[in-house]
């Protein structure tokens, strides 16, 4: 299992390296390894994120994230991107896409609690929609 940097010493660590002092370019990618991601296979995500780190992306193992149901959860920073039940073969489409091209999160492994997307706003409009309809009827 990873090293899980306590906040005090990933601070002095930024500090040191100026790590995150260019947040367009930079990353810090932290992988949940609490009890139900670990049973999920979090530590062979983590493992496949750090052989991508690099002096653009900071790889961390991190305590509960508190998306248990969704695990293993990844999240990366600046950007506040969180994505759900990551498989280490979803790495490196992560990598390419997100941390080192075009900067774009890969939708379909967005986490769905954080990231709603247009078609799930439309389908709950549409829900509130028929619900008001209903209640015309009565």
């Amino acid at each position: 299992m990873g090293v899980v940097l306590s906040l005090q010493s990933f601070k002095q660590r930024c500090r040191q390296d100026t790590f995150m002092s260019d947040h367009s370019q930079r990353y810090l990618v932290t992988v949940c390894q609490h009890r139900s991601c670990v049973r999920n296979g979090s530590e062979a995500v983590l493992a496949a994120f750090q052989q991508h780190q690099s002096a653009k992306m900071m790889v961390s193992a991190s305590e509960c994230q508190g998306q248990c149901g969704s695990g293993p959860t990844v999240r990366v920073m600046p950007t506040n991107v969180w994505y759900c039940q990551v498989k280490p073969t979803d790495v490196p489409t992560i990598v390419e896409r997100h941390l080192t091209a075009e900067g774009e999160p890969v939708t379909a492994l967005l986490n769905p609690r954080i990231h709603q997307t247009q078609a799930t706003y439309a389908n709950l409009a549409a829900q509130y929609q028929a619900f008001l309809q209903e209640g015309e009827g009565e």
